[in-house]
C-alpha cells in the first residue's frame, strides 16, 4: 500500500508499506504515480475532495472502483448535491445560490435570519458562517468566497438541533444502515465544528427510522450502489430536512469501528 500526503510527517504514513510526498489534490501527479506503480486500485477514505480524484483516475486507468466519477463528483459540490436531492425529492432546507454580497443579502432576507452562508465546494467547516443579522452578511460572504473554488456561495435556512450521521454500506444497490450517531458540536463561535459523535443516538426509534429513510434516499439519488457512505442530517419537525451532506466514504476511524461492532452485534 502506498500512502500519499503533502506533509512528510503525516501520521498515516506509518501504516503504509511506502509513502509518497504528493498532495491528495494533485490529480496529475497521483495518476502518474498510480500508472507507474501499476496499482490495483485507489481509495480516498479520509477527506472529500480526493474522492472524485480517485474515481476519475480509476476510470482512466481501467481500475475497479465502487463509484463512478459522476457520483464521486457529488462529494465535492454542495450545489450538485442540492440539485440531485431536489430532483429526487430528498428533504432539504430552502437555499439559494449567490455570487456576491448583494445577491446574498437578498437571499438571506427571503430565507430569514438566522441563516447559513457557506462555500459550496469546501469541507471541514471552511467558508461556513452562521449569520444572525443583516449586518453580518457582508463578512460571511467574504469568508465564503475566500474559501470557494468556484466564486459562488450558498445561502440556506439554519436548521437548529442535533445533527445525526448515518454510516452505511451499499451492496448491489441495497442500502444497509450500520450506525446512526448524534453529532455533538462546539459552542459558538466554532459553528458546526464536531466535538464527538455519540452512539447509539438518543433519538426515538421513529426518528431514527426517518433519518435512515432520508439517508437511503440520498444514497439512491447520488447513484451509489456499492461501497461505504455517510450522510449528515438535522431535524425540522418530523420531516428530517436539515442540511444534508452526503459523502461516498466512511467518516472517521471511531465510527468505522462502531460500524464493525454493530454488524457483529446484528448477526
Amino acid at each position: 500500500m502506498i500512502a500519499l500526503d503533502r506533509d512528510p510527517s503525516a501520521p498515516g504514513f506509518r501504516y503504509a508499506d511506502r509513502r509518497a510526498i504528493v498532495s491528495t489534490e494533485d490529480e496529475s501527479s497521483i495518476e502518474r504515480l498510480a500508472s507507474a506503480e501499476r496499482v490495483d486500485g485507489l481509495i480516498a477514505p479520509g477527506i472529500d475532495w480526493p474522492v472524485a480524484i480517485a474515481a476519475r483516475i480509476a476510470e482512466r486507468l481501467g481500475l475497479p472502483h465502487p463509484i463512478s466519477p459522476e457520483t464521486a463528483a457529488l462529494s465535492t459540490s454542495k450545489l450538485r448535491q442540492r440539485d440531485r436531492f431536489a430532483g429526487a425529492g430528498v428533504p432539504q432546507p430552502p437555499y439559494e445560490i449567490c455570487s456576491g454580497a448583494e445577491e446574498a443579502m437578498a437571499a438571506a432576507e427571503r430565507i430569514g435570519f438566522p441563516c447559513v452562508i457557506k462555500a459550496p465546494d469546501r469541507q471541514g467547516q471552511r467558508g461556513l458562517t452562521l449569520v444572525r443579522a443583516a449586518e453580518d452578511v457582508a463578512e460571511a460572504v467574504r469568508v465564503a468566497l475566500d474559501a470557494s473554488r468556484t466564486a459562488t456561495l450558498l445561502v440556506e435556512e439554519h436548521v437548529p438541533g442535533v445533527e445525526e450521521t448515518v454510516n452505511a454500506f451499499s451492496a448491489g444497490g441495497h442500502f444497509y444502515p450500520l450506525t446512526v450517531t448524534d453529532r455533538l458540536t462546539a459552542p459558538l463561535p466554532a459553528f458546526g465544528v464536531a466535538l464527538t459523535h455519540a452512539w447509539p443516538s438518543e433519538l426515538e426509534p421513529a426518528e431514527i427510522g426517518a433519518v435512515v429513510e432520508a439517508a437511503g434516499a440520498a444514497a439512491a439519488a447520488a447513484g451509489i450502489e456499492n461501497g461505504p457512505s455517510s450522510e449528515r442530517r438535522g431535524p425540522v419537525g418530523g420531516a428530517r430536512r436539515g442540511d444534508p451532506r452526503y459523502q461516498p466514504r466512511a467518516r472517521g476511524t471511531c465510527r468505522r469501528r462502531l460500524c464493525a461492532l454493530s454488524r457483529r452485534a446484528a448477526r
